[in-house]
């Protein structure tokens, strides 16, 4: 159910590598929205040493033999190709993440437009034929 997932936050801690940085360092990331702010730590009165914008992005598991590190995933910006590389704790987490950003709101909004104009339209055409008989 995709509305569940879209409007649930996800936050737990994770390890951050930049795509050049050849160093993991831990973080606590949040997900409001299509917005991903990654903490130093849980508690951390700083602000976020890094925001991203989950939109012209795509999500994608990396290749772990090569990175390293077990259940990684990449967030690639289509226009600018910058990437930023996460990896979560377990493979249940990994597959939370990814399912989170892969359906960011935005999408979500344009989806159950779409979905509600096609109602509307089985529901008239449904009229129709009933009306028709």
């Amino acid at each position: 159910m995709p509305n569940k997932a879209v409007s649930t936050s996800i936050q737990k801690t994770s390890y951050f590598r930049w795509n050049s940085d050849l160093r993991w360092r831990p973080c606590y990331a949040v997900l409001k929205a299509n917005i991903l702010f990654a903490f130093s730590k849980q508690d951390d009165p700083e602000p976020p040493f890094l925001i991203l914008i989950i939109e012209d992005c795509f999500i994608e598991l990396c290749d772990e033999n090569k990175l390293g590190k077990d259940f990684t995933f990449e967030i690639k910006y289509k226009t600018t190709g910058r990437s930023y590389i996460f990896a979560a704790e377990d493979f249940k987490t990994l597959e939370r993440w990814v399912s989170l950003l892969t359906i960011t709101p935005i999408d979500y909004m344009l989806l159950s437009k779409q979905s509600f104009a096609e109602q509307i339209e089985r529901a008239q055409n449904s009229e129709e034929g009933e009306s028709g008989k």
